[in-house]
C-alpha cells in the first residue's frame, strides 16, 4: 500500500497523524483551529489554504497557521485585521465584523476576504499582495447594500465576484451580484473598482463558483449555482453563467434545472447527548459552497429525505454548458445529524465532502466523505470522523443555536489530490465556547 498525496508527505503535513479511514477515505492530519465565544455565538466557519500556510477566517478572528505543522504564527481580531489592510486604519468594521469569507486562489497567487460590519453594515474587501498571507494587504469599502449582505466570493481568471443580500422579500430576486474584472481586483494599486459591474436582482441565494482552473478558455463562463429556497422544500436547482467581452461582464437568465425527487428543507435542530442545546442549521439549507472543474460545477446543502428523517446532505453535478444535471446525491443516517456542508473536488475528479456530525449520542464531530471520479454516479463512500467531539456545546438559558452558518472545504494549491476542510465541534466545556478544527483527507492510493 502506497500513499500519493502529491508534494506532501504524510510527516510533513501532519500536526496530528490520523489512521482512522474507511471505504479508502483517508485523514491525513487534523489540527485545532479558532475558539469562542465572540461577540455573537455561531462560529461561521470560514477559512482558506495556500501553499505554505492555513487560515482561519471566523468570527474568532484571523489567523494563520503554518501548513506543515499547524503552529499559529500569528492571530488578529477581526478589527484588528481590517485595521491593519492598507491604507492602514482605512477600513474599520464598525461595531463587529460579521460573516467572514475566504478564497485562496492558486492561479493569481493571492488570497480574497470579505466583512460585514454591523453598525453600519459597510461591505469591505480585502486582497493579498503575495501568496504569503503574513505581508501586507491591501483593501476596499464596496458599493454594497447595507443590509448584514452574507458576502460570498468566487473567482476565476477572469473575474471576481461577490455575492450579497439586497433585502428583497422576494427570493428570486433577494441577491446582487458584483463583478470586478480580476486584473483590476490583483492591480498592485487596487482593488480597483472603476470598472466593476452589479446584477442586481438575481435568485437568492446564488453562489459564486470558485474555478482554479490557469488553463480556462477565454470564452468558458464563470457560474453561480444555487438550489430552491425559502419554501419547505426543494426541488429546483438555479444557474447563471457570466461572459466576458474584454474588461466588461455580461449575465445570463437563470436556467431552472430540476432534481430527481424534492426533499425537505432541513428542520435544523441537530441533536446533541446528555440533553445539550439543540444545533440550529440556519445556513445549512442553502448551498454555501459551488467549485467548477472539467467543465462541471458542484455543489450541496442540508436537507432532509423526508419530513420526519434525520437533517442530511443534498449534493449534485451540473454540466455548464448545457445545465444537464449529472449527479445527484442525497447522504443520510437515521442515528445521526449531518450539518453545515461544505464541498470541493480534487486534481483527480474526487469529490470531498466536510460537515459537523452529531447525534442525541454522539458528540458533533468533524467529518469526510469522498465520492472517487469512477464510482457509480450519486454514491459516496462511507463517512469518516477525522476530528471526534468530546464535549457538547454549551450555552445556558437556550434551546437551540446557531452553531455555524457555513463551513469551508478546498482543495490543497500544492496537492492536487489532497483537499482540506474546516468544520465547527465541540470541545469545551466552557458556556458559548465553540471551537473548530481543519483536517486534511483524499483517497488512500494503492500501487499494484
Amino acid at each position: 500500500m502506497a500513499q500519493s498525496f502529491a508534494l506532501l508527505g504524510l510527516l510533513a503535513i501532519a500536526a496530528t497523524p490520523i489512521s482512522a479511514r474507511a471505504g479508502d477515505v483517508e485523514v491525513v492530519s487534523t489540527f485545532e483551529g479558532n475558539k469562542g465565544p465572540g461577540w455573537k455565538a455561531s462560529a461561521n466557519v470560514m477559512g482558506a489554504v495556500g501553499p505554505n500556510h492555513v487560515v482561519d477566517f471566523t468570527m474568532g478572528g484571523f489567523t494563520i497557521h503554518d501548513k506543515a505543522t499547524g503552529k499559529v504564527l500569528r492571530h488578529l481580531t477581526q478589527r484588528q485585521f481590517w485595521n491593519q489592510v492598507e491604507p492602514a486604519q482605512s477600513i474599520d468594521p464598525q461595531k463587529d465584523a460579521n460573516d467572514p469569507w475566504m478564497v485562496y486562489d492558486s492561479p493569481s497567487e493571492r488570497w480574497f476576504a470579505t466583512i460585514a460590519g454591523t453598525s453600519p453594515a459597510d461591505p469591505f474587501l480585502a486582497v493579498s499582495a503575495s501568496s504569503d498571507p503574513t505581508r501586507a494587504w491591501r483593501g476596499v469599502k464596496l458599493p454594497l447594500p447595507r443590509i448584514d449582505p452574507g458576502l460570498k466570493i468566487g473567482v476565476d481568471q477572469r473575474g471576481l465576484y461577490v455575492s450579497c443580500a439586497n433585502g428583497a422579500s422576494d427570493m428570486k430576486e433577494a441577491l446582487d451580484l458584483y463583478v470586478i474584472p480580476k486584473a483590476d481586483a490583483i492591480a498592485p494599486d487596487g482593488p480597483l473598482l472603476t470598472r466593476a459591474q452589479t446584477f442586481p436582482k438575481l435568485v437568492y441565494a446564488a453562489f459564486p463558483a470558485v474555478d482554479l482552473d490557469s488553463n480556462k478558455p477565454a470564452d468558458a463562463p464563470a457560474v453561480l449555482l444555487n438550489n430552491e429556497f425559502g419554501s419547505p422544500t426543494c426541488s429546483t436547482l438555479y444557474l447563471y453563467k457570466i461572459t466576458w467581452s474584454g474588461p466588461k461582464a455580461s449575465i445570463s437568465a437563470a436556467q431552472a434545472i430540476p432534481l430527481s425527487k424534492t426533499y425537505t428543507t432541513p428542520r435544523m435542530e441537530g441533536l446533541q447527548p446528555h440533553g445539550g442545546v439543540r444545533l440550529v442549521e440556519a445556513g445549512g439549507r442553502r448551498n454555501n459552497c459551488a467549485f467548477v472543474r472539467g467543465g462541471s460545477v458542484f455543489g450541496c446543502n442540508g436537507a432532509q429525505r423526508t419530513a420526519a428523517s434525520r437533517p442530511g446532505i443534498l449534493w449534485y453535478e451540473v454540466r455548464i454548458r448545457d445545465g444537464t444535471l449529472l449527479q445527484e446525491g442525497f447522504v443520510d443516517d437515521p442515528d445521526c445529524d449531518y450539518l453545515y456542508p461544505s464541498m470541493a473536488v480534487d486534481g483527480l475528479g474526487n469529490i470531498g465532502i466536510g460537515c459537523t456530525r452529531t447525534s442525541a449520542t454522539k458528540f458533533p464531530s468533524v467529518c469526510v466523505m469522498m465520492h472517487a471520479a469512477g464510482d457509480p454516479a450519486g454514491s459516496m463512500r462511507p463517512a469518516v470522523i477525522a476530528v471526534k467531539g468530546t464535549t457538547g456545546f454549551k450555552y445556558a438559558g437556550v434551546t437551540a443555536t446557531n452553531f455555524s452558518n457555513y463551513s469551508t472545504t478546498c482543495i490543497d494549491p500544492s496537492a492536487g489530490d489532497l483537499l482540506w476542510t474546516y468544520q465547527g465541534y465541540a470541545n469545551s466545556t466552557v458556556d458559548r465556547q465553540w471551537c473548530t478544527a481543519w483536517a486534511a483527507f483524499g483517497l488512500k492510493q494503492e500501487t499494484p
